[in-house]
């Protein structure tokens, strides 16, 4: 999976981050992170809401498993100006169930314009075509409105709920080959 090319949609290409590329977004290194991925960061070049938790694990998992790029995390960005709009990424490698588990966060700035939903659509396809997966996972709070639409727009159904300790009840979407 190292060669992985970018995936495109109607207006956004998704593109894999290699291990080097989400060390310079957590060192907020702009100029770094914008020659490794091609894409136009704000400045400073932070993550989207709920993913800076995540990089530095995933920074980590990149270098001790390169062959793992495209299970982690991905640039959403413009494709008519190369602006990251978010990001998006599975959880590493399939479960036991062949189940990848989806997550995706927009800058609030374009949140409500359908990138999230294309980029879910897009990552799902993609994840699907993968050795050894049967479907793909999305969890989403009860109380995130924004990120079920987001799941459905995307072909995902819901298929039961769970509780989490931290965040409470959470909806379990997914969507099979």
């Amino acid at each position: 999976m190292n060669e992985l090319r970018p995936l495109s949609g109607s207006r956004v290409e998704l593109r894999p981050l290699t291990a080097d590329a989400v060390a310079a977004w957590i060192e907020g290194d702009r100029a770094a992170v914008g020659h490794l991925t091609g894409a136009v960061f704000p400045d400073p070049p932070v993550a989207p809401p709920l993913m800076d938790d995540a990089l530095p694990f995933m920074r980590d998992r990149l270098r001790e498993h390169p062959d793992e790029v495209g299970l982690w995390a991905w640039l959403c960005v413009l494709e008519t100006t190369g602006e990251v709009v978010g990001s998006a990424g599975f959880g590493g490698r399939p479960d036991s169930d062949g189940l990848l588990v989806l997550g995706y966060a927009m800058y609030p700035g374009f949140a409500g314009m359908g990138y999230a939903s294309e980029t879910a659509a897009l990552l799902a396809e993609w994840g699907l075509t993968q050795p050894g997966v049967r479907g793909i996972r999305v969890t989403a709070q009860t109380t995130n409105p924004a990120s079920l639409r987001v799941a459905a727009k995307a072909g995902f159904v819901e298929v039961g709920k769970t509780d989490d300790p931290e965040v409470g009840e959470l909806i379990v979407l997914e969507r099979r080959s």
